[in-house]
């Protein structure tokens, strides 16, 4: 038994096939429309950036805090002082492993 199709329905089987050939963006160099595929990659871009968005406002409050303990704390500002310079407190004992 085989399938007989008729015209109307050959219409609608060729509209719908140009529809998701247009729909893949195969012709978006010619249309503008970007199509599924790009839809996709560019939905994937988003999510990755707002990830890194994130992560940086993560980051931006961390800073933030330490900032206002450095304006704030004389012993913080010590601390730093001393990470930056390499230097040691008073009470401090510096142990060096290092092999020369």
């Amino acid at each position: 038994m085989r399938l007989q199709l008729t015209s109307p329905d050959r219409i609608w089987i060729a509209l719908f096939c140009t529809w998701l050939f247009i729909l893949s963006g195969t012709v978006s160099p010619f249309f503008g429309s970007p199509g599924a595929w790009q839809a996709l990659r560019l939905m994937d871009l988003l999510n990755t950036r707002n990830e890194k968005l994130g992560q940086l406002r993560n980051e931006i409050g961390r800073l933030q805090t330490q900032v206002s303990a450095l304006e704030q704390s004389r012993y913080a500002q010590e601390r730093e002082i001393r990470r930056v310079l390499g230097y040691a407190a008073p009470d401090e004992l510096i142990f060096d492993f290092s092999a020369e």
